[in-house]
């Protein structure tokens, strides 16, 4: 690691000096092995590593070098903290680098392409921590981090949390490197750290004379990958960081104009500029925001929230000429800017395979009526369309009740379009009358309109005894003469009416 608690600097492997034999690194900032012959007060010491022979490059294809930026201080936050802060940390290393890994505490990212540009890794790694700093006191976090580099990103992380302030520029003196670290650096779990001390490990360098098998059938497969992996002797599968999707793009007026019509045009290459970013993402957008700019007034905002998310051009267009369409404006617009406040995954769906000769596809069902709901909403407003949703209640007439319609709802007038209340087994009707209407009786039968004939039931309804409104109530299902089905019920106290109180569909 590298820490930046003082002013030091990153210690530097010269370059190889092509012009003689072989050649020797002075690495000066790394730890070299104690001798067993030294007593237990000068193992601790750190000294100068011995220089170390160069070997000759063994390909001609430059390797990596991976910038590993550690903080420790991190353990201390929560998860969602420390999520926010590696992403900040992540899209500062893009000024930098392109390929960028973040790992549990620290964030690690490729530099080797970037350092003839930004004049080598002493120039970078000042430019990087000072903005890095900058970053944590805005979140109030202790300035203090680890830093190091080598050509893996398992060696740079556990040269970063041995705070060596190390870079190494050749796999070939990863051992050497990596050797004088601590067992610590690994962060293994209490039981293999345990069986580590006990076979007097201390140092990672004690591994390398072990036999792989050995610490295969002791500490498993992911153990020895991950030693292998950090001398660069087993591949890294890289999951780069991809930063938030962001789109907002802004359009000045040559001159201001106060008919929308004349606008339109304007919003629609707008719209199919945010269709291309989309499309080239694989995302959808849910919701929208319009902002029409004046001189001196408050921007006019156009909120377009999508039931379920869409990328089509025509689509999006619909939505907004027709919130254009009823939109009263304060003063000329002067700008455009067209900003998406939510991105969701394009899911795609498929038209049926059989189809016939004379029927042309359609699209699916469930997006149609999603589409037309949502036009509904820009037309009316989002208060005037409402959907049922099924209330914890007993009661019929306080079984349901009408809520606004949410986003990424299918069907919205389905009871239960909530989710979390589940709708009642035995049969409902979706229309129950306001006022339950008295059924009359001729010659032991029932009458509505046309004569009645009971199906099933009783359903025996019995609530609100201590809101002063009590029921009692058997319910049935009938059909009438015209071949309707009914919902009705019986009192079963006082004069023991029937009552029509619904219709089914």
């Amino acid at each position: 690691m590298i820490k930046s608690t003082s002013p030091t600097q990153l210690t530097l492997l010269p370059q190889p000096d092509r012009r003689s034999g072989p050649h020797q690194e002075n690495h000066s900032a790394l730890r070299s092995a104690p001798s067993p012959a030294q007593p237990s007060a000068e193992r601790t010491r750190s000294r100068p590593l011995n220089p170390v022979p160069r070997t000759a490059p063994a390909r001609k294809s430059r390797q990596s070098l991976w910038y590993c930026l550690y903080l420790p201080q991190l353990s201390t936050v929560a998860a969602d903290e420390q999520r926010e802060c590696l992403d900040s940390l992540a899209q500062l290393a893009q000024e930098f680098s392109s390929a960028i890994s973040l790992q549990p505490q620290a964030i690690v990212f490729e530099i080797r392409s970037g350092l003839k540009y930004f004049g080598g890794a002493e120039s970078l790694h000042v430019g990087f921590k000072e903005r890095a700093r900058a970053l944590l006191a805005t979140r109030s976090l202790p300035p203090e981090f680890a830093y190091a580099a080598c050509p893996t990103i398992e060696g740079s992380l556990l040269l970063a949390r041995g705070g060596g302030n190390t870079l190494v520029y050749r796999k070939e003196n990863l051992n050497s490197a990596l050797g004088q670290l601590s067992i610590e650096t690994l962060q293994l779990k209490p039981e293999p750290h345990r069986r580590l001390i006990n076979m007097g490990i201390r140092r990672l360098g004690d591994l390398w004379r072990l036999p792989p098998a050995g610490l295969r059938r002791r500490f498993g497969s992911d153990f020895l990958a991950l030693i292998n992996k950090a001398l660069g002797k087993a591949p890294e599968p890289i999951k780069n960081y991809l930063p938030p999707p962001a789109f907002v793009h802004s359009y000045e007026l040559p001159y201001e104009v106060e008919n929308l019509n004349r606008l339109r045009p304007v919003v629609d290459e707008m719209i199919a500029q945010l269709c291309d970013f989309l499309r080239h993402r694989e995302l959808c957008a849910s919701s929208i925001e319009l902002s029409l700019l004046h001189e001196r007034r408050e921007a006019t905002q156009v909120d377009v929230g999508l039931r379920q998310a869409s990328r089509s051009q025509q689509h999006l267009m619909l939505l907004i000429d027709t919130h254009l369409d009823s939109l009263q404006i304060p003063a000329p617009v002067t700008a455009l800017r067209l900003k998406v406040t939510q991105f969701d995954a394009f899911m795609s769906h498929s038209e049926s395979l059989l189809i016939g000769a004379d029927e042309a596809p359609t699209e699916n069902t469930a997006n149609s009526l999603a589409q037309f709901m949502e036009r509904l909403q820009a037309r009316l407003g989002n208060e005037q369309v409402k959907s049922l949703s099924a209330v914890e209640e007993h009661c019929p007439e306080y079984a349901n009740e009408s809520v606004r319609t949410g986003r990424n709802e299918t069907y919205p007038l389905a009871l239960g379009g909530s989710g979390e209340t589940p709708a009642p087994s035995n049969p409902r009707p979706l229309w129950l009358l306001d006022e339950p209407l008295l059924l009359s009786l001729r010659g032991g039968s029932l009458y509505h309109r046309q004569a009645i004939t009971l199906l099933s039931g009783p359903e025996r309804i019995e609530a609100r005894w201590w809101s002063g409104d009590e029921v009692c109530r058997d319910y049935y299902v009938a059909r009438e003469g015209g071949g309707s089905r009914l919902w009705i019920y019986r009192e079963r106290g006082g004069e023991r009416h029937w009552y029509l109180h619904g219709y089914f569909a």
